[in-house]
């Protein structure tokens, strides 16, 4: 995932973002307990967003904890921030929080962006693969116009490939 910090540094970081979000949570109902209006909704919009959020780490956390990254973590929990909540991360989450809070909560979002990418990648990879070995998915390939001329422009894109192809004429 990434290469400047250990798995296992990862996780204690995603472990004690979890451990912050878990507290603000409390910190959020009780406020919204005693506010009402828009700012009882804020808070209410907070605690679904936090609850999200550690679903998500929680599901990188599993999968990093033994060390292997094995990218099998399911993407819906890591990318579930609703969109109408992204606002609200940035305008009254991330602004609330103290300088420490901050710069922890900068590097385990970058950190689950780059987990996010690298198992929408590898979950992409697992498809094309199993697609390639198995013969009744290849029937269904070739017998696809769109999908031959998508997989012939990458090839094309190849030289190596290109090459090998070629010397086989």
């Amino acid at each position: 995932m990434d290469g400047n910090m250990e798995i296992m540094d990862q996780v204690k970081l995603m472990r004690a973002v979890i451990g912050r979000k878990v507290m603000e949570i409390d910190d959020y109902e009780a406020k919204a307990a005693e506010t009402t209006g828009d700012e009882s909704e804020k808070c209410l919009n907070m605690i679904d967003f936090l609850t999200n959020d550690i679903a998500g780490y929680k599901t990188i956390v599993e999968d990093l904890k033994d060390g292997s990254n094995d990218m099998t973590g399911n993407l819906y929990d890591i990318a579930s921030l609703p969109s109408e909540l992204a606002q609200l991360y940035m305008d009254f989450y991330l602004p609330s929080l103290p300088e420490a809070d901050r710069e922890e909560e900068d590097m385990a979002m970058e950190l689950k962006a780059k987990y996010a990418v690298d198992l929408a990648r590898s979950y992409v990879m697992h498809v094309g693969r199993m697609a390639l070995v198995d013969p009744k998915i290849l029937d269904m390939i070739m017998a696809n116009e769109e999908l031959i001329v998508k997989i012939g422009n990458e090839i094309l894109d190849c030289p190596e490939i290109v090459n090998a192809l070629n010397a086989q004429q």
